[in-house]
């Protein structure tokens, strides 16, 4: 064999090895259209908190033994109050608590650095979330924490005369949060609907639809409870802004409201399911931006509409005791 024969043949299969290799490109499944299939149901559950604890500083990731335990504590402290909710029974096995995929972070937020919510702008308040609620009620004694009751009071304290003084939980009438976030004690599926100019997300408490064409309004005459959102691909990753929140729904985490929010989700197909990503914009409520993520994992099930009414269609009944303390006051 010559020496020119040999080196072309060497670097044949050099080429070939290496396009073999471990480091070679993932490519997802793709739609007719040539982009890659989001399509199915996806869990998004997560051991995870939102912030990192504080005890935890700079560290990043748990041992597992640390991840157990706080996670084992907060579902045995979830379990202890149901059972003293004043109500004929709370069933917690309809909710699907398994993690199908292993996250042993210390926070969903990976900006800022401190794995923690940035400050908020003056003036503005922030109701807890459930994972810090039962942490708080994990650490309390015999005292009630302040966070803890400025919660308490915010969903059940104050004039109750006007069905204006009730909360969308109250009322049954909450969305989907934007952008998705695990939630402890919640199920996390979401179904991805694809089509070539639109996307839907479809969860048991709500859908988005996320239009791919441009055509959609963004202008500030039209406002929504989970905002309007546009889409576009940038290679093989579905990015999709949404803005134009209605000035009701709560901001992020708790804070503040939504009014001047703008989120920015990343879709990325990975050989494990879908990589999440999500930016979170809001001067009005945070001194600097939010960044998070976290991995889906693609399951075999089914979404079930988790419709609420009662709460509004009671509101007559409701109020009926301050309709009468009207009259009474009139007529003296």
């Amino acid at each position: 064999m010559s020496k020119s024969l040999f080196v072309l043949l060497f670097a044949a299969l050099t080429t070939a090895a290496s396009a073999a290799g471990p480091e070679s490109k993932y490519q997802p499944p793709r739609t007719k259209d040539g982009r890659p299939d989001l399509q199915g149901v996806w869990n998004f559950a997560s051991g995870v908190p939102l912030q990192r604890p504080a005890k935890f500083a700079d560290r990043k990731v748990f041992t597992k033994e640390e991840f157990d335990k706080q996670r084992a504590a907060l579902q045995n402290l979830l379990r202890t109050i149901a059972k003293f909710m004043p109500i004929q029974d709370v069933g917690l096995d309809w909710v699907d608590t398994k993690l199908y995929v292993e996250d042993l972070r210390t926070s969903l937020i990976t900006y800022p650095e401190n794995g923690r919510l940035p400050a908020l702008v003056e003036g503005v308040t922030r109701t807890p979330g459930v994972e810090e609620i039962l942490a708080l009620l994990e650490n309390a004694g015999n005292g009630v924490p302040p966070a803890l009751g400025n919660f308490l009071a915010a969903f059940g304290g104050g004039k109750k005369d006007s069905h204006t003084n009730f909360s969308k939980g109250e009322r049954c009438l909450g969305s989907m949060s934007v952008p998705i976030v695990p939630q402890f004690g919640d199920d996390n599926y979401v179904q991805i609907v694809q089509a070539s100019d639109s996307i839907a997300l479809v969860m048991d408490d709500g859908r988005r639809v996320i239009s791919l064409d441009g055509k959609s309004s963004t202008s500030n005459k039209l406002r929504l409870s989970t905002g309007i959102s546009k889409g576009h691909w940038e290679g093989d990753t579905l990015v999709v802004e949404t803005r134009s929140f209605r000035a009701d729904t709560p901001g992020f985490a708790g804070a503040g409201n939504s009014r001047d929010k703008v989120v920015t989700e990343r879709f990325t197909r990975t050989a494990a399911g879908i990589e999440f990503a999500a930016t979170v914009v809001d001067p009005s409520s945070f001194k600097d931006r939010v960044e998070l993520s976290f991995p889906m994992a693609r399951v075999d099930a089914r979404i079930f509409e988790a419709a609420c009414h009662e709460g509004n269609y009671s509101l007559p009944n409701t109020l009926s005791a301050v309709r009468k303390e009207e009259l009474a006051n009139k007529s003296e």
